[in-house]
């Protein structure tokens, strides 16, 4: 169950990251003229030739220099939202408690690529550096949260109730700028192949397995190319990014990172007969905030989808 959960999700965050990268261009005050769909049929080139890589480490080059290009981008966009702001009194302090949900679907969303955790892992001459205090996996993810607080806090403060649901919406419709929002849709086209590579391992692992080897080749291409044609139709076929990330975190980012992880640290500890009242607090406790987050962010997320398709409220 939770590798087919596991590969749902995975596909489905491909599709989120077309919608992105479309969403970086497709806007009515954009000086670039080209529809959702034609953005959609340009980009499936290049994100085809990617999704051809079938190594991580080939991978790992890529993304490394996409880091860099993030980073500077990144620092761009900083030095825009730290050059004005509202008032912060004129602002509320406190969200309302009804967005709460989405807030936690949004969240979950941002785990998206814990499903690589394990193939990279794999992939290190030394493994034992990734799950350190200082390793690989705590250190990326206090500067991933690091870069997410700033941008969500000083964003909010330079745009108020008028932020987007991309930063770089706000942005100046300047040539300036539209080179920035080309610098995040290069980083996002690169990290697409690396959320490809987890469901993609397992179907080429169910091909060596049922498959000839004469024509195993051959499908496992065949497959990869017509998997990003699929999310490349749910990129056209489901607008409204913010609603679907935050759908998309509620499902499935919410078990994969607060319900599967408890329930295989119970079973470990269970086999080794070590379950202590502490192990059992901690591992319910997070279970129940995931069910919660869950079940409020799921329903949440379809009534504002429905509402935003305009049909009658739920």
């Amino acid at each position: 169950m939770a590798d087919n959960l596991k590969q749902v999700s995975q596909k489905l965050c491909p599709k989120v990251h077309f919608s992105f990268l479309c969403v970086q261009f497709f806007d009515q005050t954009s000086w670039i003229r080209i529809s959702q769909a034609g953005w959609i049929a340009l980009l499936l080139v290049p994100i085809c030739a990617l999704c051809t890589i079938r190594e991580l480490k080939q991978l790992a080059p890529l993304a490394g220099v996409a880091n860099v290009v993030y980073l500077i981008a990144l620092a761009i966009v900083m030095q825009n939202l730290l050059s004005t702001s509202v008032p912060s009194w004129s602002l509320p302090a406190v969200g309302e408690l009804r967005n709460l949900p989405l807030f936690f679907g949004t969240v979950m969303f941002a785990f998206e690529g814990v499903a690589v955790v394990l193939p990279i892992e794999n992939q290190m001459s030394d493994p034992i550096h990734f799950i350190t205090r200082s390793g690989v996996l705590n250190t990326s993810c206090f500067l991933v949260l690091i870069a997410y607080m700033t941008v969500g806090f000083f964003g909010y403060l330079r745009f108020g109730n008028d932020v987007l649901d991309t930063i770089t919406l706000n942005l100046p419709q300047t040539n300036f700028y539209q080179t920035i929002k080309l610098m995040f849709v290069a980083c996002i086209m690169v990290s697409y192949p690396l959320q490809f590579y987890v469901p993609m391992e397992r179907a080429e692992k169910w091909i060596h397995r049922k498959v000839a080897p004469e024509k195993q080749e051959k499908l496992i291409y065949t497959v990869r190319m017509v998997t990003v044609l699929l999310t490349c139709m749910l990129a056209e076929l489901i607008p409204h990014l913010a609603l679907f990330i935050s759908l998309v975190g509620s499902v499935a980012g919410s078990f994969l990172t607060l319900v599967f992880p408890p329930m295989i640290e119970l079973l470990c500890y269970y086999a080794r007969d070590e379950l202590t009242w502490w192990v059992w607090t901690r591992n319910i406790a997070l279970m129940l905030v995931a069910v919660i987050g869950f079940a409020t962010g799921t329903y949440a997320s379809l009534v504002d989808i429905i509402k935003a398709f305009g049909k009658p409220d739920v």
